[in-house]
């Protein structure tokens, strides 16, 4: 892969909520090095050709006034929206979908394209929720007692990073694993993963010490605890699977919970392995 670029590819039709993708897209673009944006409007409809051909390129028009040095690129592609959008993101660094789709291009991206994509992308996916009106860069990664975590972790730092934003990192764990006692002088298996947990942090605090990263662990359930910290923040950042303290953290319904309920912007990342 070519480090020196990072292609985005936004997901698009006539909604408001992809407007609302395409913009987020293009500010990220401003901080990733190397940046490109690729517009797709998958239609599935010959009698809208024209419709969503002139819909596409409005929309990489108003990208490219927001950023006129910004490399932007559209299409309008034939498929299923789910099929088509996997199979881009083997060759994209990122994808970027609205929540859900109202336009007239038949609700091409709705809450249920959105989470089958995101279940199978080859690269992160951001789901563009929330009101952007309001300034917020706080960065929040829910993180569990594995290391299927360290990709969204990565992805968090890189965020907060090219944010200049404080990353808060946040563990959910049961009120039985903070009150267990060891029973003999050896660690705990609680103790063990809370040093594990703490190294690791450590480890990703050296890579990136201009930012400022600060662990919270609630005794509350990960979609409660999550819901609660996009209320002000300006990204949330999940990996797709989970193990360890609460297993199943990003797969199934409490990733649907997330997904579908946040305050603001969530990006879902894939394990390393299941990455392009």
């Amino acid at each position: 892969m070519d480090t020196s670029r990072y292609d985005i590819v936004v997901g698009v039709d006539g909604s408001d909520s992809a407007l609302r993708a395409a913009d987020w897209a293009t500010a990220e673009a401003r901080r990733r090095t190397g940046a490109s944006l690729t517009l797709v409007l998958i239609n599935d409809d010959p009698a809208r050709e024209s419709y969503v051909r002139e819909a596409v390129a409005d929309i990489a028009g108003r990208c490219g006034e927001a950023w006129p040095s910004l490399e932007v690129s559209h299409e309008v592609a034939e498929g299923h929206p789910i099929e088509e959008l996997v199979r881009r993101s083997s060759t994209a660094d990122l994808l970027v979908l609205g929540s859900r789709g109202y336009g007239p291009v038949a609700d091409a991206l709705l809450g249920s394209v959105s989470v089958g994509v995101a279940r199978r992308t080859r690269c992160p996916i951001v789901i563009v929720r929330g009101d952007e009106s309001e300034h917020r860069d706080e960065v929040v990664v829910g993180v569990d007692d594995s290391a299927r975590s360290e990709a969204a972790l990565e992805f968090g730092f890189t965020s907060a990073r090219n944010r200049a934003s404080e990353l808060l990192v946040m563990r959910a764990m049961s009120r039985s694993s903070r009150t267990r006692q060891p029973t003999s002088r050896r660690e705990s298996p609680a103790e063990r993963v809370e040093h594990d947990l703490a190294k690791r942090l450590e480890r990703w605090g050296a890579w990136f010490p201009e930012v400022t990263a600060r662990r919270i662990d609630v005794d509350k359930h990960p979609v409660t605890a999550l819901l609660e910290l996009s209320k002000g923040a300006g990204l949330v950042v999940v990996g797709r699977r989970g193990g360890g303290g609460f297993s199943g953290l990003m797969l199934g319904s409490v990733a649907r919970g997330v997904l579908h309920r946040a305050s603001c912007p969530v990006a879902m990342v894939p394990e390393a392995g299941e990455q392009k």
